[in-house]
């Protein structure tokens, strides 16, 4: 039998993303082209009280950024046609950008794939919080614990007739790993076809609690916030259970 990665024995380690270069003796410059959000928490766009919501600052780090080895323009006349991409530096020895798809696609293909552990899939998605104007990364879902080969990264362009910028660098896709069989086990409930009506009222006790504080005394705390989520806290001054406040 053909001992395929992730054929029982031969395992891609837990937590680990394997790199596998088109060619076994060619590079596959993925150190320039994919880059961990772990500790990137600044956007460009982001107003210094951004930095203060830890929602944001946690989901700036998600995932890892696929970057444009090229500097581009790409104009798309709203059809079932492919955008008309224009290159002014470079040539295609790192990365393939091209309209493959049509129906204003860009599509970029990198020169290796991407193996994960059994029953790990990766999650295209847009960069977080890193935006192109007139353009978006296409979300995807591929089973790279099982696949051969490698995939695309897909951008869609929104608006006809608009001229997208892309340099050389800038964050045009992301992707994360994701367990699969995961999404499809929940469902969406009313609290109390689970839970009483007592702690349906603990609940809504409590949201008031916080809503109340949002408006009085948060508003005299520095930077307005009173930071009980960034905190981990609750009005009772419990602590949330493994509250996470960076990415490690």
């Amino acid at each position: 039998m053909t001992e395929y990665i992730n054929f029982k024995g031969n395992e891609v380690p837990d937590d680990t993303i394997l790199v596998v270069p088109h060619r076994v003796d060619g590079l596959s410059y993925h150190e320039e082209i994919i880059e961990s959000l772990i500790g990137k928490v600044d956007r460009d766009w982001f107003d210094p009280h951004f930095y203060h919501c830890l929602p944001l600052t946690i989901g700036n780090q998600y995932g890892f950024v696929v970057k444009s080895m090229r500097s581009f323009t790409a104009v798309w006349c709203g059809n079932q046609e492919g955008p008309v991409i224009e290159f002014s530096d470079g040539d295609d020895t790192k990365q393939i950008i091209s309209s493959h798809f049509n129906f204003g696609t860009i599509t970029v293909q990198n020169r290796f794939a991407l193996k994960t552990p059994p029953g790990i899939n990766l999650m295209t998605i847009q960069p977080p919080n890193y935006y192109t104007a007139g353009l978006i990364a296409m979300t995807a879902v591929i089973e790279t614990d099982n696949i051969r080969r490698d995939f695309t990264f897909n951008l869609r362009m929104t608006t006809p007739g608009m001229k997208v910028y892309v340099k050389a660098g800038d964050p045009i896709a992301a992707f994360i790993p994701i367990a699969r069989n995961t999404v499809e086990k929940y469902e969406i409930k009313l609290i109390t076809d689970v839970f009483n009506a007592e702690q349906h009222l603990l609940e809504v006790t409590e949201a008031n609690i916080l809503g109340e504080e949002r408006q009085t005394r948060d508003k005299k705390r520095k930077r307005g916030n009173g930071q009980r989520y960034f905190k981990g806290e609750h009005t009772n001054a419990e602590r949330y259970l493994n509250h996470q406040k960076k990415l490690i």
